[in-house]
């Protein structure tokens, strides 16, 4: 078991604050990618611990305060490896991900090399590869330390990926996959559904009651999670998840969610998921 500690770039007020581009707040996406990451560490048996846990938090006032209040809460956690996240500024013609470490560390370059083959896989961004600088929340930390730049917040195409719910998701995968490699353990991306899915629940009891062979069993629970996650759900019905609905209707009654012009609300598995996640976060202030 590792201890990561995940830092969410910058602060929503003060002289911390993030790039903005397209009304999208760098600051904003930094959490929601790390709270997506958390997630997924948490479920694959590791502790972790967060700088900001809210688009409201801010570690401290003034931007050197605030850059020594995320390394050294790190050190003083004793952490086992620093992820900073954070959306890359040019000028609106740059674009893709880009991984750094500290220009001295050698396990922050092995750390940075498993996780940027991942961001570029999984986000399908523009490669620009492992890189190294001094930034301060990987120069002072005391543990293997990367920053990712998951995409350019100020590119459009770029933007329009960080601000989905599917761009931000497949930014957490990948950190978390590059992680699990330099960590050397399995990735357990179906867990989450095991907890969320009061279906798959059923499904593996029964599978267990009949003692069905560990290779049907496995191949059953895929059909079912891609039935399921490919499934769309237009209405607070029956037919939506019964893990869904209360957290659905909620956003729905309060206008977060709003359909067409028929009132179809078009959602995927993965979108309820998404949504859910977000929620539990506070993210959308109901």
């Amino acid at each position: 078991m590792a201890k990561i500690y995940i830092d969410p770039g910058h602060n929503p007020t003060g002289d911390d604050t993030g790039a903005v581009g397209y009304g999208l707040k760098e600051q904003d996406v930094s959490v929601q990618v790390g709270i997506i990451l958390r997630e997924l560490l948490l479920i694959s048996g590791q502790t972790v611990k967060m700088s900001r846990e809210n688009i409201t938090d801010t570690v401290a006032q003034g931007l050197n305060a605030s850059l020594a209040g995320r390394y050294n809460a790190a050190n003083s956690w004793n952490a086992d490896i620093f992820v900073s996240i954070h959306c890359n500024a040019a000028n609106t013609k740059a674009y893709g991900c880009e991984t750094y470490y500290c220009t001295s560390s050698t396990q922050g370059r092995a750390l940075a090399e498993c996780v940027q083959p991942h961001m570029a896989a999984e986000t399908e961004r523009y490669n620009r590869g492992v890189k190294s600088a001094n930034f301060a929340v990987i120069k002072h930390t005391n543990m293997p330390a990367i920053l990712v730049e998951t995409a350019f917040i100020d590119n459009y195409d770029d933007n329009r990926f960080l601000a989905s719910d599917d761009g931000k998701y497949k930014c957490a995968v990948a950190i978390y996959k590059g992680v699990c490699d330099y960590l050397g353990i399995e990735y357990k991306l179906e867990s989450e559904d095991k907890l969320m899915s009061r279906e798959y629940e059923e499904l593996k009891a029964e599978n267990d009651r009949q003692n069905v062979i560990i290779n049907q069993m496995g191949t059953e629970l895929e059909e079912l999670r891609n039935t399921v996650k490919y499934k769309i759900y237009d209405y607070v019905d029956e037919n939506m998840p019964e893990w869904a609905r209360p957290t659905i209707q909620k956003l729905v009654d309060k206008g977060v969610l709003k359909g067409d012009e028929d009132g179809k609300l078009g959602l995927t598995y993965d979108l309820m998921r998404m949504l859910i996640i977000n929620d539990r976060a506070g993210i959308y202030g109901v």
